[in-house]
């Protein structure tokens, strides 16, 4: 794929990091035998990077370039995924009521050896997940690690109007900002709707009568015409109770799936445990459904991460999704997501197809 200069730029200052690392990583090679016994430590003196741009420029594949290339220890994690697994192993080392540094725990045992850490996604819509982050990663950047975010805002336009936002705002501001360097890829061009992902066969309805008996067939033809079951899926000591459950696929409405208090780790485990799941979003998203659409976004974002296949039927064009809300950037992201997961692309790599 060819770049556009402002890629370009942002690929630059990559490949610029990418080379200083693969450099230092190659002169350890060389010195660690001699050195092993007295424990070698390279002090790190390289800047980190939090990329933000809009929908669709090229962030993530910017990033995976970098990390595939890379030649030292690394990880690559969706934000949402790595949130999940801190809660869940906070969650298993708490059972141990002696333990102490619990978060430091949880974070080496997914981290483990890792120089290089890439974000892809990040984003802040949990008090919970707030109130972690000073503390995660201030044990990062005090242990020397690069990290690459991607987002689609600057960091301190994240978390809008959530609960305790001032204490966010210290992290953004002293940890965040101090530690990386913050890059804007600005390019007005959206390539993930030029990529021929909106050639597609259906799999987001509009609603009315005759959409509505194509869906219900379809439905009833991928379930063969199963009687559903009720599922309990168990997640830190608690259950998920999921009412119309067909083997490997599942059908919701947007009350059974919007209007409960579900987390990213709670959309996230159904996406695990389905490969198909059907959405009847019977209801329009307005200017009181605030919850409900930051549900949403988490919903998608974890479907688009499991590689789960998606079909809808909605009362409203993915184009008029959430028209009605104010406020809300990080929607867009969710629209271009949606015609990506409707794709053949996405669907001949997803669970289900698969």
């Amino acid at each position: 794929m060819k770049l556009d200069i402002n890629q370009i730029i942002i690929k630059k200052r990559l490949d610029n990091l990418l080379v200083k690392l693969n450099a230092k990583q190659r002169f350890f090679d060389r010195v660690k035998l001699a050195f092993i016994k007295k424990n070698l430590q390279l002090k790190n003196n390289l800047k980190s990077y939090y990329i933000y741009g809009g929908v669709g420029r090229g962030k993530t594949m910017l990033m995976k370039d970098f990390f595939e290339n890379l030649s030292c220890s690394k990880t690559y994690f969706h934000f949402n995924k790595f949130m999940y697994l801190i809660h869940k192993n906070l969650h298993e080392i708490r059972k141990n009521k002696n333990c102490k540094d619990d978060l430091q725990q949880a974070i080496s045992l997914i981290i483990k050896d890792s120089k290089v850490i890439c974000f892809d996604e990040f984003q802040v819509h949990d008090i919970a997940d707030a109130m972690l982050l000073a503390r995660i990663f201030s044990f990062l950047f005090i242990n020397n690690k690069i990290i690459i975010f991607t987002a689609n805002i600057h960091p301190k336009d994240l978390y809008q109007n959530g609960l305790q936002r001032e204490l966010f705002l210290d992290f953004v501001n002293n940890i965040l900002i101090k530690n990386c360097e913050i890059l804007h890829l600005d390019s007005e061009i959206d390539y993930r709707s030029r990529s021929g992902l909106n050639n597609i066969s259906k799999r987001f309805f509009v609603a009315n009568k005759k959409n509505r008996h194509a869906f219900n067939s379809l439905f009833s033809d991928l379930t063969s015409n199963a009687k559903g079951e009720i599922k309990k899926i168990k997640i830190w000591g608690r259950e998920l109770v999921i009412k119309k459950s067909y083997n490997n696929i599942a059908l919701f409405s947007f009350k059974s799936l919007l209007c409960k208090n579900f987390s990213a780790s709670d959309y996230s485990k159904i996406c695990q445990n389905y490969d198909l799941i059907f959405l009847d979003l019977n209801k329009k998203f307005n200017i009181d459904h605030k919850n409900e659409i930051k549900r949403f976004t988490l919903f998608i974002d974890e479907i688009y991460e499991n590689k789960t296949s998606l079909i809808i039927i909605s009362k409203s064009k993915i184009s008029n999704l959430g028209s009605d809300i104010n406020n809300i950037e990080f929607f867009e992201r969710t629209k271009s997501r949606i015609n990506e997961i409707k794709s053949d692309q996405y669907w001949e790599n997803s669970k289900f197809f698969g």
